[in-house]
């Protein structure tokens, strides 16, 4: 029993020396866990709200471009839009106008209806208001049908296209319209407004499309017939022969002389 108690007081103070040293207890350790937990969350928190709002700044910015784009839609939308004359169709630079062939030529051939001549003339008078300053493209467009009782004037479509272009190019000129500000030109069947597979379709791609587009740069012009020099007023200039170095100019320029004829 004397040995006893000196062993329970040797344990004490081993106790006391080790909470003396620094040595914590369970429930601290806990403690201090969970508060290293807070602080990891609230710095995830200040991370989440940082993102949320960042994340509604951009939104904001992204609504204020769709307000403001939806006000440029608008504006465009309530602006007046380019408009040709009646039976002219506008995109952009580009303006066009269609004449059935079936009012213009008779089937299979390329020579003007005489009724035609007043449409042209409309054409032309539009042209001459509205599209001054543009080049004209006068194209032909067939059917698909093949050509019956006049083969024997064309080889195809597209000749015929291209023919019956021609002609309104020509008519045209008559009526005032400068050949170089024109172009003649035919797509035969390879260019239908509207299905073949009906009648109605092909009335419709039976046509001469009247195009106005910007013109092109200039790159000369015709030279007319008072423009020309006769050959017979041309100076004659004899040909200048090249001079043969001297043995004196060889030493200084490292030329080799050439014998003289």
């Amino acid at each position: 029993m004397r040995m006893a108690r000196p062993m329970s007081v040797g344990a004490c103070g081993v106790l006391v020396a080790l909470w003396a040293a620094g040595c914590t207890s369970p429930d601290q350790i806990q403690i201090e866990t969970l508060q290293k937990r807070v602080q990891d969350l609230d710095a995830e928190n200040a991370s989440l709200r940082e993102r949320l709002a960042k994340a509604i700044a951009d939104r904001d910015a992204a609504l204020a471009r769709a307000k403001a784009l939806q006000q440029q839609l608008d504006e465009l939308m309530k602006a007046p839009r380019e408009t040709g004359p009646a039976g002219w169709e506008v995109s952009g630079p580009y303006a066009w106008t269609s004449v059935g062939t079936d009012f213009l030529f008779d089937s299979g051939k390329a020579t003007l209806r005489p009724e035609a001549r007043a449409k042209l003339a409309q054409i032309v008078r539009e042209i001459q208001a509205n599209y001054p300053d543009r080049v004209i493209w006068v194209l032909g467009h067939t059917d698909t049908d093949p050509i019956k009782y006049t083969k024997d004037k064309w080889q195809d479509n597209l000749d015929l296209s291209c023919n019956r272009a021609m002609t309104v190019y020509r008519e045209f000129m008559n009526l005032g319209l400068r050949p170089e500000r024109m172009i003649a030109g035919g797509q035969g069947e390879w260019f239908p407004k509207a299905s073949n597979a009906t009648r109605a379709g092909k009335q419709q791609n039976r046509r001469v499309e009247v195009i106005a587009v910007p013109p092109r740069p200039a790159v000369g012009t015709p030279t007319t017939p008072a423009e020309t020099t006769p050959p017979s007023e041309t100076p004659r200039t004899e040909p200048t022969r090249p001079t043969t170095p001297t043995p004196t100019e060889s030493s200084n320029t490292g030329l080799v002389p050439v014998p003289t004829e």
